[in-house]
Order: structure tokens, then C-alpha cells, then sequence
């Protein structure tokens, strides 16, 4: 390579510049030059620079020309077709300059600042010759609170209408800008997003599971490493989160790369990075999709790196001790000192392999893992047109870097899209490959990716082993469509769009997935919405896995009225009274007994279940309470059974039950010993005060007349057996007498077989888990009754690179009379705690002397 920026004319004159985009923003076939830069502000001089393409290796700078030489803190800036008129129009990400410190409602995003908020401007150069700014009119928010640094677009949506997607860093969302077609865009991340990362750096688009469907990525700054990940000052107290993030308005984050998996048409998408093994790649910057080993999988490569950590909490504690014995702040005589005590964070970029779904890192046997610097923008090329991927990556304070791709050959596609007269290179165009049958992949023409950066126009398809793609559709901006037959492999195809035709029926390509539940919520007139109460479960027992006040609201069905039609009851939060809804033969449900169930609303209801207690043929009702907030006792914590007159009206019989006042968390009914009458097991889940000890559930036998007494430990030994979430009876030997399933968190699955009214304990090797629900079913049609059990599940900090078991530690360590709990993961045969030094300190602040740093 040489290096001619001086004679080519493109030397800048900005002061600070940030992205780059390639586009051809004339529409003469050469590909210009946009430098995003920021100004207005620690006196830095400039505004974002417009380099066309001369056709001769030299570029003339025309931004004010063409009504794009904008003054304000653009971090990048993509073309594209937002409005189908065949020319390509322009979106200015920004970032802000505001405290992140300082988090005002998110009703503030619809204020105006004019350095910080983002532009979108629609090329009218055929009619005005200049950009014009529709930013307020297409709907994009202007205002400080976005802290713009990933800009991703692409249609999403599959409506042939291409959407932004905008990764903002700190307590801002990110913006999902749905292109409604008509010149106007609607953000309706709430609609489809779950939650995003926390300090969202750049981004990706791409299908990575050859679905069809687009997926996005966005990179945060969790560190991998356990040294790293224990100094890292970045979660917060739940309760400090809750103020500054949902309290304000803001949807949920997570300090950590997120990857959403499109479920189809953009409809809702699912977060599965932990699962899928690319969360925590540290302060991570730039990732991208693509397929280095051609094995017909998008790869994942990702830039990271930061020249100091000021997060490190060794750092924050000096830091703020030197605040207490000087004044910092009002002089620079300590800044040398301060700066040079950060610690250093340089890094390797990561690699990722796509093994169908799921990742696997393989940065040390594919050459980054050694590399060390702060590598943030990144771009990719076949660079030496061997059919191989190449990377190019910006590094701060050194060379950049040029990684040849060496990997073993194996057959390839390329594909050059050539556009026509207003939009030359084709962006946006999609182009999809089929092989081998079943076998499809799927690109947008895109060339702004990741942060900062702007890769090769041309579209690459790794096909493996396969001899040649059966064929390839390519659909067009203007909604034009092309398919090419029997092309052979390891060759680069040129795409014409003067030789498309037609118009692209996505509705045919794309069909609306059948539907098999539908939303019928608002036709029968329910008006119960569940409302779950403030708790905050950790301001108590601080070092609990998580919050255990949350766990309804579960219901009950029958028909307590004999009228033919079912009827639930459904639990409510403490303060909301669960609710007996009563079906109607129109179809809609009316509250009955209000004033009954009223009189418990200091319970935390956590299940139901509607049975016969009393053998007088009429559904009677047992409610289960339990919770985490409320102390041990009969005021919020007594189970109460609801008898029913026949006609659907109750009355409470509390002294049927002999009461249990720890928190409980499941019911199950079958008649256990065939007397003819329906017995009762209540799952006991936690002691409101000791987290983590083992709790002695109940069986209740019934005397017919609905009046229960407890199982004695010789007929079922219950006492100390776990903390049991889920509970379910079943015949699972064909005995005629029924079993008991039972499980919970940090616990075995426990069976119980009933041998004729007693039952023997027996628990299946290696089944421990932090079980939620078990199911019996007969799941292969065999005639037996399988188990079904719902854990914690792999999408999770708990299972994510980890490989050893998890572990609950409980006891009072420090002496003070309080239980404590605490939660380790295994790595390698390594025990690790699942919190960093400083937040295990709260409740243990022995620690603090033990362990200085």
C-alpha cells in the first residue's frame, strides 16, 4: 500500500475526526469520502468534511457544497435510500458532551440540542442541489440524552424499507427507527427489545444463523478474564439502578455485549450473547460479522481496548482517598499522579467462530490472542482477492493493522452490485445465495459496520465444500428483482440492476408466521392487570442471586359456579388483592368476592389451586403465600383455603390449615394415600432472613371434611429437603398409587414413589439446578410419564464460559448473627465468587481488612 492521502487532497482540516463512510454521493461511479469530526467545543476547530472523488486519485472537499459540512460531535454518518427515490440520503450519528452522571427523565429526548442530537437529511442535489435536513419532520430525536456511537442500518423488518438502529453509550436506549414508508421514521425499541447493553459501543447487522432474518449485535465492555472482571466497578446496587434507570423512564441494560436474535420480520428480538458465548470481550468497540473460513457461517470479530481503566476499583479507592486529603479538583498539580495510577487496558481483539448458533472463541488458534493495543476501528476486504477475508484495524497511539487471512481455502462467492445513475453502488440492495438444497444465506449492501468504519461494498458468501450456488436473488432499493441460476463457485459475479425487473412481494417471501395463540385480552373485558409492588430484596439480604419477591402471578381454573365455563383466580402482588374472575357467556370476565379477598391484601400470593376440599362436589380454593419481603408470621404469611358454596361465593376457613409462616412457593394436589378425598403438598421455599438454608415442605392429608393435618416424617420425609420452587404429582410407575415430583433452586429433583400411602425419597444422579418448574408428560409416546424441568437456564452470567458447577455458600462468616450467602461459579476447576470484592464487603466487611486490595 501507499500512502497518498497529502496528494490525493484528503489530509483533513478538522481538528478531532472520528468515523469514516465510503459512498458515492455524486452518483459518477467513484466512491467518495465523508470524515465525521467533532467541534464546537474545548475550542476544537472544523465540520465534517465531503471529499468527492475526482476520478484521478485526488478528492476536492465540497461538504458546504452539498449542505453537509454540519459543526456539531458526529461520531459516524451512513447513505442510504431512506425514501425509495433513487438517490442516497444521509444519517449524522452525534454524540453527547452531557454528564452521564447526571440522568434527567428520558420525556427529555424530546428536546432539541443541536451538537449532540442526531440529523437525517434527504438528498435533493437534483432539484436544490444540496442536502436538506428532515430530521424533526422524519421523526429522529435531537436531544442530549443520546450518546450516539454504533449506527447500524438495514431493514429489519423485512417490508422493503430500511430502518436505523442507533447504540447509544451510558442510561440512554438505544434508538430502533422503524421506516414507516412514507418519509417518516418511528422508534419502537420498547416494542420489540427486551433490554440492550448498558454502554453500547459500535454495532453490527447481519443474519448469523442463516435464517433469513437480520440480527443485531452491540458491544459493551465486560471484561472475560476473572482478574479483570473482580477489579471492574461497573453494576450497581439494584435498588441505585432502579432510581436512575426505570425510575427515569429508560428500558433495561446490561453491562455486556448483546446479541438480538430477530424472531422473524423484526416482530420481537431475542438476547441470547450470554448463551451463545460473546458477551464479555472488555471495552470492547468494533464488531463484524463475517465468514472468515467460508464454511457458510458468519464468523464474529470484535475490536476492543482503552488506554487507562478508570473503572478499576483499586483505582476508584485511591481516587477518592486522595480527594479526602486534598483539593483534586481545584488544581492540575495531581493529575499526573491520578492519570499514571490507572491501570493500563490494552487487549487483543477477539475472534469468534460460528459453529451453527453458538460461538467459540478462537483468537489464539487464528493469530489475535497475542496482539496487544487499543484497537477500535476496524474494517474488512479481501485485500489480496484470494477468496479469503481480510481485516484492517486502527490502532490508537500505533500503526494500523492489516490481518491477512491464511485460514485453509474453501469455496467462495463474491458478489459486486452494481446500481443505477443515483445510487451506483447499489446500497441497501439484498442479496440472498441457495445451495445444496436447504442451504441459504443472506446480505444487505451496507458499508457502514461497526464504529467509526466503512468496509468493502462487495458481498462475500462462504459455500464450504459446495461446487456451485443454485442460484441467487438479489432484490433492489427500488423493490426490483434479479435471479441468477447455476453459478460456479470461487468466482466474483457482477450484478446489474438495469437488467432487474418486477417488483419484490415481500409478503410472499416473507409470510406472516400463522399465528396459533391470539391476543383476545381486550374482547373479554378483563380489567385485572397484575401490579407488583417496590421491594427491594437486596437492601436485606444484599448478597442473594436474585430477587425472590417477584415470582407471580401464577392463576388457578375451574369452574366454581357450574355454569360450563372456567373461571380463575389469579394472585396479586402484596398491596393488590388477588382477584376470582367469573366467565360470563359472552365471553367476558367480572370480579367476584372483591370484599373477601380484599382482607389479604398484606399477602404475597405465589400460587392456587381450585380442588374439592371438602367432598361436597363444589371447587373449593387454597392460595399459597409466600414472598420475600414480609418477616415470618400469620399476618402476610398464612396460606388460605377458600370454600365454595356451590354458586361460585366463598368463605375462608383458615383453621382447616395448620400454618406455615416461611415463604412458600408451589401447591400440588392428588389423593396420596386412596381414601377417596384430595391431599395437599405445599412447597416451602426460603426462610425470609437465611437465604440458602434448606426448608422442610409439607404434605397435607385430608380427613374428607376438608380438614388437613401433617404427614408425619415416617410416611413422607420432608423436613430439611431444599428450597423447593415447583411441585408436581404423577403416577410415574404405573402403580396406581401417585408420585411426587419436586425441585427447586440449589437443589437435586427429588421423587418421592408412593408405596401404597408411604413414600421413599430418591433423587436421579446429577440433577441439581436452580430449578423453576417441572412438568410430567409423556414426552416420546411411550406410555410413561417423562419429567420435564424448567433450570435457570444457559443464557446466563452463571453458565456463559463457565464449565464446573455452581455453588451457594451459606453461614454466618463474619460472626454478626446474620446469614449470609454466597454464590461461586467453577472455571476450569477454579471456584470463583460471582461478586467483586467490594460489593461481598457490604455484608462481610471483614473482608476489607483481609483483602486490601
Amino acid at each position: 500500500f501507499e500512502d497518498i492521502t497529502e496528494k490525493a487532497g484528503v489530509k483533513g482540516l478538522s481538528d478531532w475526526c472520528s468515523g469514516v463512510t465510503m459512498a458515492d454521493v455524486n452518483n459518477d461511479g467513484f466512491l467518495d469520502i465523508y470524515v465525521s469530526t467533532v467541534s464546537q467545543r474545548y475550542n476544537l476547530k472544523g465540520h465534517n468534511e465531503l471529499y468527492i472523488n475526482n476520478g484521478n486519485n485526488t478528492f476536492t472537499e465540497k461538504s458546504e457544497q452539498f449542505g453537509l459540512n454540519t459543526s456539531c460531535f458526529t461520531t459516524q454518518t451512513a447513505f442510504f435510500d431512506y425514501d425509495h427515490d433513487g438517490d442516497l440520503d444521509c444519517f449524522i450519528l452525534n454524540e453527547s458532551l452531557q454528564p452521564n452522571g447526571n440522568i434527567v427523565n428520558s420525556k427529555n429526548r424530546n428536546s432539541f440540542d443541536a451538537n449532540a442530537g442526531d440529523y437525517l437529511f434527504r438528498n435533493d442535489v437534483s432539484t436544490n442541489g444540496k442536502f436538506t435536513d428532515v430530521s424533526k419532520e422524519a421523526g429522529i430525536y435531537q436531544s442530549s440524552l443520546g450518546y450516539g456511537l454504533g449506527l447500524g442500518i438495514a431493514d429489519l423488518n423485512n417490508d422493503g424499507w430500511d430502518d436505523i438502529y442507533v447504540g447509544n453509550d451510558f442510561h440512554e436506549n438505544d434508538y430502533y427507527y422503524v421506516n414507516q414508508g412514507n418519509g417518516k421514521f418511528k422508534e419502537e425499541g420498547a416494542d420489540h427489545f427486551r433490554h440492550y447493553s448498558r454502554f453500547s459501543m459500535g454495532n453490527d447487522i447481519a443474519d448469523y444463523n442463516n435464517d433469513g432474518q437480520l440480527d443485531i449485535i452491540t458491544v459493551d465492555m465486560l471484561p472475560p478474564d476473572e482478574k479483570t472482571l473482580k477489579t471492574y466497578g461497573s453494576e450497581e446496587r439494584s435498588d441505585i439502578y432502579n432510581y436512575k434507570i426505570a425510575s427515569k423512564g429508560y428500558q433495561h441494560q446490561v453491562s455486556r455485549n448483546c446479541l438480538q436474535r430477530n424472531n422473524g420480520n423484526g416482530t420481537s428480538f431475542s438476547e441470547v450473547g450470554l448463551i451463545s458465548n460473546i458477551s464479555s470481550t472488555d471495552w470492547s468497540w468494533t464488531p463484524l460479522f463475517v465468514d472468515f473460513d467460508n464454511d457458510g457461517w458468519k464468523d464474529l470479530f470484535i475490536s476492543n481496548g482503552i488506554v487507562k481503566r478508570p473503572v478499576d476499583l483499586d483505582y476508584v479507592k485511591f481516587v477518592s482517598d486522595l480527594a479526602r486529603k486534598t483539593n483534586r479538583d481545584e488544581s492540575t498539580k495531581y493529575d499526573e499522579l491520578t492519570v499514571s495510577k490507572m491501570p493500563d487496558g490494552s487487549t487483543h481483539p477477539f475472534v469468534f467462530q460460528n459453529q451453527k448458533n453458538q460461538f467459540k472463541d478462537v483468537s489464539s488458534t487464528w493469530g489475535t490472542a497475542e496482539m496487544k493495543g487499543y484497537y477500535n476501528g476496524a474494517g474488512y476486504s479481501d485485500l489480496d482477492n484470494d477468496g479469503n477475508i481480510d481485516v484492517i484495524i486502527n490502532a490508537l497511539n500505533s500503526p494500523a493493522v492489516v490481518l491477512q487471512n491464511t485460514l485453509p481455502k474453501k469455496n467462495f462467492l463474491g458478489v459486486d452490485i452494481k446500481g443505477e445513475a443515483l445510487n451506483t453502488k447499489g446500497v441497501g440492495a439484498k442479496a440472498y445465495i441457495f445451495y445444496e438444497g436447504t442451504s441459504k444465506q443472506y446480505q444487505q449492501v451496507m458499508p457502514s459496520r461497526g464504529f467509526q468504519s466503512s468496509s468493502d461494498y462487495r458481498l462475500h458468501f462462504g459455500i464450504d465444500t459446495c461446487p456451485k450456488v443454485d442460484s441467487l436473488l438479489v432484490v433492489w432499493p427500488s423493490q426490483k428483482f434479479q435471479v441468477i441460476k447455476n453459478i460456479d463457485a470461487n468466482k466474483i459475479i457482477a450484478v446489474n440492476e438495469r437488467e432487474a425487473g418486477g417488483v419484490f412481494l415481500y409478503s410472499q417471501f416473507f409470510p406472516t408466521p400463522k399465528e396459533f395463540l391470539n391476543n383476545i385480552s381486550t374482547q373479554t373485558k378483563s380489567n385485572w392487570k397484575h401490579v407488583e409492588n417496590e421491594y427491594e430484596d437486596f437492601n436485606r439480604q444484599f448478597l442473594i442471586p436474585h430477587k425472590e419477591s417477584t415470582r407471580g402471578p401464577r392463576i388457578a381454573v375451574g369452574d366454581v359456579n357450574k355454569d360450563g365455563l372456567d373461571d380463575f383466580y389469579v394472585c396479586g402482588a402484596i398491596g393488590t388483592i388477588g382477584a376470582l374472575m367469573i366467565q360470563k357467556p359472552s365471553g367476558d370476565f367480572v370480579k367476584s368476592d372483591t370484599t373477601l379477598f380484599n382482607g389479604f391484601r398484606a399477602c404475597e400470593d405465589v400460587d392456587a389451586r381450585f380442588f374439592d376440599a371438602n367432598g361436597d362436589g363444589n371447587l373449593d380454593l387454597w392460595v399459597v403465600a409466600g414472598g420475600n419481603q414480609m418477616p415470618s408470621g400469620p399476618t402476610a404469611n398464612a396460606d388460605r383455603l377458600f370454600m365454595n358454596d356451590g354458586k361460585g361465593n366463598f368463605k375462608v376457613a383458615l383453621n382447616a390449615i395448620p400454618q406455615v409462616f416461611y415463604s412458600k412457593s408451589c401447591i400440588a394436589t392428588a389423593d396420596v394415600d386412596h381414601d377417596g378425598d384430595t391431599d395437599v403438598f405445599i412447597g416451602v421455599q426460603l426462610d425470609q432472613q437465611r437465604f440458602g438454608t434448606p426448608q422442610s415442605s409439607r404434605l397435607y392429608l385430608n380427613d374428607g371434611k376438608g380438614k388437613f393435618s401433617i404427614a408425619s416424617a415416617e410416611q413422607i420425609n420432608l423436613t430439611s429437603l431444599g428450597m423447593v420452587t415447583t411441585a408436581e404429582f404423577g403416577d410415574l410407575n404405573k402403580d396406581g398409587w401417585t408420585d411426587l415430583v419436586i425441585a427447586g433452586e440449589f437443589m437435586p429433583v427429588t421423587i418421592y414413589w408412593n408405596r401404597k400411602g408411604n413414600f421413599e425419597k430418591a433423587q436421579p444422579p446429577a440433577s441439581s439446578g436452580i430449578w423453576q418448574t417441572v412438568h410430567l408428560l409423556d414426552v416420546n409416546n411411550d406410555g410413561q410419564l417423562d419429567i420435564l424441568g424448567g433450570n435457570w437456564g444457559l443464557n446466563s452470567k452463571l453458565a456463559s464460559g463457565k464449565n464446573g458447577p455452581v455453588k451457594l455458600y451459606t453461614a454466618d462468616f463474619d460472626g454478626n448473627g446474620a446469614t449470609e450467602s454466597i454464590l461461586c461459579y467453577t472455571i476450569d476447576g477454579v471456584e470463583y465468587p460471582f461478586l467483586p470484592k467490594d460489593q461481598l464487603e457490604v455484608s462481610i466487611p471483614v473482608l476489607k481488612k483481609a483483602y486490601l486490595t
